[in-house]
């Protein structure tokens, strides 16, 4: 028995570790990038296998370098979450809430979904997985948020885009990926504003995660044709740990959510294996007043909340 449970903690102890390392070490590979995802539950397991080695190992050393390296590693990209708080300059009076929200094309609760988007209140939605019966469900939404942008699918990329205030939409398609993307312009207070709402296929194989990649690294190559003023925002189908997204943040955007938690997303129905995959990165003239996660609304995501302004 000694000798399976000194194998099994070994065992455990080498998986933590290459799980932590290797996502952002080997970037190219779709299943590796799959483990990037968990650094939380990585710094959860490592600290209880330090009880372990403790407890049942002989040789300490190696094991106990593996996890602290592990720790550290995974640490790295989850503290600055909860530490690192942007500067808050002045506000301006004028703010925008926006909400967003996977409404998951086979949920069978739209009367949750109703009654959250009018408790939110929110002045723009982005809605992800619309179908035609999603339209139909929500289509009382049109006559409070006069701008709107409808693409139904039948499967799981339909998006929307509404505004209660004036707002000039487009349908567009980044990189090579099919799915639609919707580029909103509206204002804040007296300027610009460029609102990007995108949902990219998951992962699952090698083409996949290409084109997710490729979906929402050609958003920023085309930074240009957006207003200084950018938000981008949607179920990214990658949480925040990936080096794919750190390279989405290398310019003037950034995670909206530092100094506010991890907030995690998905899935709603297995919370320990909770990350981020539902984002907004907002370029360096907003200000994030606010940033929430939103309740279980029978969608496999939580839905996210944000409200902004300018300094």
């Amino acid at each position: 028995m000694t000798k399976f449970l000194n194998r099994f903690i070994w065992f455990s102890i080498v998986s933590v570790f290459a799980a932590s390392v290797l996502p952002n070490l080997f970037i190219s590979y779709w299943f590796i990038d799959l483990f990037a995802h968990f650094k939380v539950q990585y710094i959860v397991v490592s600290t209880i296998l330090v009880a372990f080695v403790f407890l049942f190992l002989k040789e300490k050393r190696i094991a106990l370098f593996l996890l602290v390296v592990s720790i550290l590693w995974n640490c790295y990209f989850v503290l600055p979450y909860y530490f690192s708080l942007p500067e808050q300059p002045r506000l301006n009076k004028e703010t925008l809430k926006v909400s967003s929200i996977n409404l998951l094309s086979s949920n069978s609760k739209p009367e949750e979904v109703k009654t959250y988007i009018k408790k939110e209140d929110a002045d723009i939605i982005v809605l992800m997985e619309v179908t035609p019966q999603w339209e139909q469900e929500l289509s009382r939404l049109k006559n409070q948020y006069s701008f709107h942008e409808f693409v139904t699918r039948t499967d799981n990329f339909g998006i929307a885009l509404l505004s209660k205030q004036e707002m000039a939409v487009s349908i567009k398609y980044f990189g090579d990926s099919q799915m639609p993307s919707i580029v909103g312009g509206l204002k804040i207070g007296a300027e610009n504003l460029s609102l990007v709402a995108t949902h990219p296929v998951p992962p699952m194989g090698q083409t996949a995660f290409r084109k997710r990649n490729s979906q929402l690294k050609n958003i920023i190559e085309n930074r240009n044709i957006f207003h200084e003023n950018l938000v981008i925002i949607g179920d990214f189908n990658m949480s925040s740990f990936t080096n794919h997204f750190v390279q989405l943040t290398k310019k003037d955007l950034r995670d909206s959510r530092k100094g506010f938690g991890l907030l995690p997303t998905w899935p709603t129905n297995i919370w320990p294996m909770q990350t981020t995959l539902d984002h907004c990165l907002v370029s360096s003239k907003i200000i994030v007043q606010d940033r929430s996660v939103g309740n279980d609304l029978g969608s496999d995501h939580l839905p996210i909340n944000i409200v902004i302004g300018l300094n």
